[in-house]
């Protein structure tokens, strides 16, 4: 995990140095410029060039600036990760990650060129990482510098065949990988929402996942960022309501209490209790 603020990621493609600069002036948390899905191959190499160029000259103010790099099966991504850390992004997101093997490849590719190793967001993206969530998670768990997990639905899909996106598919595969990231102390980080023209759809993909232990969510339209920020931002009664109980609970002298009706023990508290550290982390 990391204390960095992570409600809302804007994805911006590597290969536009103007929309690069216009993200610093969003008010997403954080900003992935895209050297990946978002930009033709044969951009890539202006892509780069743009990272180095824009950071250099941009201010990012407190946003966490991120770089998605092409997936570990491809040609391109040793070079994506150096041009990555060369420019001195906050963050590296691993796209299409399968095996811990991977992870540990990226990690110690950094450690091992520059003494400036940026975090890794691993994202699981396919049914064999979804089946070795718990392992990557782990695994991320080893090395300081890996504080978050996050996956995508589309791949995903297309690798099972399914039509559409269905809920319930989804469902599963962001309560697998939550249940991941805890295992390995990461950020859970939940895939974009498709449609930005949906605000409705937005506020409801964001609530499931926020109630499951998600702290934040991708964005590919600045038009989302901020009913995101709003969804994994506690509201003030949440704040007062979690604020009431923990200050019972702390001052009982008992394994388990009832306030306002509600039963409280050691576990059920913490869930309380995160929303307070979730308010602080906002509050700053």
């Amino acid at each position: 995990m990391t204390n960095r603020l992570r409600r809302s990621f804007l994805y911006t493609p590597a290969d536009d140095a103007g929309m690069m600069r216009k993200a610093a002036e969003s008010n997403a948390d954080a900003i992935i410029f895209d050297l990946e899905d978002a930009i033709p191959t044969d951009a890539i190499p202006a892509a780069r060039d743009n990272l180095a160029a824009v950071l250099d000259a941009t201010d990012f103010g407190e946003r966490e600036v991120c770089a998605r790099i092409n997936g570990l099966q491809t040609d391109d991504w040793e070079g994506d990760l150096r041009a990555a850390t060369d420019a001195g992004v906050d963050t590296i997101i691993l796209p299409m990650i399968e095996r811990p093997e991977q992870l540990t490849a990226a990690v110690e590719g950094v450690r091992e060129a520059s003494d400036n190793v940026p975090e890794f967001i691993p994202t699981i993206e396919t049914p064999r990482g979804l089946f070795n969530a718990d392992e990557i998670a782990e695994r991320g768990r080893e090395f300081d510098r890996v504080t978050g997990l996050s996956y995508g639905f589309g791949d995903y899909t297309n690798a099972i065949g399914a039509t559409g996106k269905p809920a319930s598919m989804e469902a599963f595969v962001r309560q697998t990988v939550v249940s991941a990231a805890a295992l390995g102390g990461l950020d859970p980080l939940a895939t974009v929402y498709q449609d930005f023209n949906d605000t409705e759809g937005l506020r409801e993909h964001a609530a499931a996942a926020r109630e499951l232990g998600y702290i934040g969510q991708k964005a590919i339209h600045p038009a989302q960022l901020e009913t995101l920020n709003e969804m994994y931002t506690p509201t003030q009664d949440e704040v007062d309501r979690a604020r009431r109980f923990v200050d019972a609970f702390d001052g009982a002298d008992r394994d388990s209490i009832v306030v306002d009706g509600v039963f409280l023990d050691t576990a059920i508290v913490e869930q309380y209790r995160t929303v307070l550290r979730r308010h602080e982390e906002v509050a700053g």
